[in-house]
């Protein structure tokens, strides 16, 4: 990474302390906690979109990091469930 790196997401204050409690990641420093989602980002295999946001899956403790488009604006980290996403994509259509 060089100093001009600029990453692809954006972190809201709201996200940033909704991860370090939902990732149990309370000490870590601001930087380091975003090094560390935007590689759980880019692992991930699985995710859904609507028209205003894009899910995107991580595998530590089945939380959803929650994307606003067309900001690229993480607005949150959360658990979604199997029927929550239904209910997501169909009230998209």
């Amino acid at each position: 990474m060089g100093y001009y790196y600029r990453h692809e997401f954006k972190f809201s204050d709201h996200s940033i302390q909704r991860i370090k409690q939902r990732l149990n990641l309370g000490n870590s420093e601001e930087y380091l906690l975003k090094e560390k989602v935007l590689d759980m980002i880019e692992k991930s295999t699985k995710c859904f979109e609507t028209s205003t946001h894009l899910y995107i899956h991580t595998k530590k403790q089945d939380i959803y990091f929650v994307i606003k488009l067309p900001e690229k604006l993480i607005i949150t980290a959360t658990p979604i469930s199997i029927a929550k996403q239904l209910q997501l994509i169909e009230s998209d259509g």
